[in-house]
């Protein structure tokens, strides 16, 4: 019998985490395409909620399920009353919760002037779907509804292949943090992203005063130094000297990249993810 390579093996887990298959698969695509799209009249209640907000909720999920999931995505397109009640809602049902900003507010001297865009500025929090599913149907299916209804399956299906590894960057670095998590000896639930305004960073670790910094990249391209001169220089600008820096890559590595001399670095590839499934 054929197995799933490690690469596929994500894809689904990225897809259909909490989703009980009916028979196995051996693509992606071709499970989405019949457990989801054929039978997307059937999981609709899944997705209904018992509110009078529940149109602004569905709105509010289709954003945070393509932006940048800060706090006031929704804020943008709904009023903050309604925006607030949408949250209260969703964090109650827990369909949704927060990663809390780990940015520290800039302490200022007495009298101190501050610029225009600084005032304007405030740290926020991002939140995340409870299940990469729930974050998948508001991606493509919730916004795709009538093309379903019209019998126009093939046009969502290509809709999601194109947008697949836009959609599951923010899955794979997810993984990425568990992954060094465990090679670390980290346990429980943590998050390891770290963001202020114009700078994020897809990992970032303190443990026993060493600083652990990395980037995950999940493109049809392999991973060129260029993505590590730039995380050397967000650390820079944070003030911040990584004692290990580790990049993952769905597609390797360039040559230059694997012959650097940098004893810190340390480069993941999918293969590498097998480790998870034998711990």
């Amino acid at each position: 019998m054929k197995h799933l390579d490690i690469d596929e093996i994500i894809k689904f887990h990225l897809v259909f985490d909490e989703f009980e298959l009916s028979k196995a698969y051996y693509d992606v695509f071709e499970a989405i395409d019949n457990e989801i799209l054929k039978n997307y009249k059937a999981l609709m209640p899944k997705f209904y909620f018992s509110s009078d907000a529940e149109q602004a909720i569905k709105k509010a999920l289709i954003k945070l399920a393509k932006s940048d999931r800060k706090r006031s995505a929704i804020r943008k397109i709904l009023p903050q009353t309604l925006a607030n009640k949408v949250y209260a809602q969703l964090f109650e049902k827990e369909f949704l919760f927060i990663e809390k900003s780990r940015e520290q507010p800039k302490i200022r001297q007495k009298r101190q002037a501050v610029k225009k865009s600084e005032r304007r500025y405030k740290i926020e929090d991002k939140i995340h779907f409870s299940s990469h599913f729930s974050r998948f149907w508001f991606r493509f299916i919730e916004p795709n509804l009538e093309l379903l209804k019209n019998g126009e399956r093939q046009k969502v299906l290509d809709a999601v292949k194109e947008k697949f590894d836009e959609y599951a960057s923010l899955g794979f670095e997810m993984l990425c943090g568990e992954f060094i998590a465990k090679i670390l000896g980290i346990n429980g639930t943590i998050f390891s992203s770290f963001w202020k305004k114009d700078m994020e960073l897809d990992m970032f670790f303190r443990i026993n005063d060493k600083i652990v910094v990395g980037e995950a990249k999940y493109k049809e391209h392999k991973v060129c130094k260029n993505v590590l001169n730039l995380l050397l220089y967000k650390c820079e600008k944070l003030g911040v000297k990584p004692d290990l820096i580790a990049l993952f890559s769905k597609s390797g590595f360039s040559k230059e990249l694997k012959s650097s001399k940098d004893d810190r670095l340390r480069l993941y590839e999918i293969k590498d993810f097998e480790r998870l499934l034998h711990e």
